[in-house]
């Protein structure tokens, strides 16, 4: 092998570990069980203070983009770029469609990064069923 090719080899070996960004979509589907109920979420009384993220997947979102009131609209994607904008001392509640892989994954990463943070149990259909 040529010393070049080897030099090129091992920079761009070097760059794709650096540069590596999260992959929310992978085989990872890591089980959160910091969770809180729709029941336990309406009768909290500092609920005005709880940080609601709405972290469907972009599709899913697309389909349905009913927010539970109150709640923000985060692409889970792209947590890197927004997890910075979250106040480390409030207590964040995050859903998607039915409280299972998304959220808690979203979950999970948040709470890696020190956050104070629950996953909606049943996502937002079971917040819907309490609508009628």
């Amino acid at each position: 092998m040529k010393p070049w090719i080897f030099g090129l080899t091992l920079i761009l070996a070097t760059n794709a570990a650096i540069s590596s960004d999260y992959v929310f979509r992978n085989d990872e589907r890591p089980t959160y069980n910091n969770i809180i109920t729709v029941e336990q979420l309406q009768a909290d009384e500092h609920a005005s203070r709880i940080v609601l993220i709405d972290v469907r997947l972009a599709e899913d979102f697309s389909a349905d983009p009913i927010l539970i009131p109150g709640a923000v609209y985060r692409d889970p994607e792209d947590i890197e770029q927004w997890a910075d904008e979250l106040p480390v001392d409030a207590k964040i509640v995050v859903y998607c469609v039915k409280g299972k892989w998304v959220s808690q994954k979203v979950a999970s990463y948040l709470h890696d990064q020190g956050m104070d943070v629950q996953s909606l149990e049943g996502g937002i259909e079971a917040w819907k069923q309490t609508q009628d």
